[in-house]
C-alpha cells in the first residue's frame, strides 16, 4: 500500500470513528434525558414542523413508553416522512399536559400580506 492511500484510508477511518462516537454520545445523552423526565414509565415527545406547502404545526404531543429504543424509533419515523424542517423535544407528561396543538398556513398568510413569494417562519 502506498503512503498516499494509507493516509487517505487513515483519515476516512478517523472520520468514521468520530461519527460513531458522536452518535453513541447522542444516544447516551437522550437516554439520560428520558430517565430524567419520565413519569410512571411514560415520556412525552412534543413536536412541530413545517411541510413543503408552508403548513406549520407546533406543540403536538405523542406519549411513548420511557424506553430509549421506542423514542429513537419514533424519531426515525418522524424524520423519515419529513417534507421540511421538523423539531421535537422530550418533556414530562405533567409539563406537556397543558400544551395545545396549533397550526398555521404560512403560504396563505404570506399571500394575504401581499408577499406570496416569501414565507416567514
Amino acid at each position: 500500500m502506498n503512503p498516499r492511500l494509507r493516509r487517505k484510508l487513515t483519515k476516512m477511518f478517523k472520520e468514521y470513528s468520530a461519527t460513531i462516537d458522536d452518535r453513541l454520545a447522542e444516544r447516551a445523552a437522550r437516554a439520560a434525558r428520558i430517565a430524567e423526565r419520565q413519569e410512571h414509565g411514560q415520556i412525552v415527545v412534543v413536536y412541530g414542523g413545517i411541510d413543503c406547502d408552508g403548513g406549520r404545526w407546533d406543540d403536538c404531543r405523542q406519549t411513548l413508553p420511557a424506553i430509549p429504543r421506542a423514542v429513537e424509533k419514533w424519531i426515525d419515523d418522524y424524520y423519515d416522512g419529513a417534507e421540511g424542517p421538523q423539531w421535537f423535544y422530550l418533556a414530562r407528561p405533567s409539563d406537556a399536559r397543558d400544551l395545545e396543538p396549533s397550526s398555521r398556513d404560512l403560504a396563505m398568510e404570506a399571500f394575504e400580506n401581499g408577499h406570496p413569494h416569501i414565507i416567514r417562519i
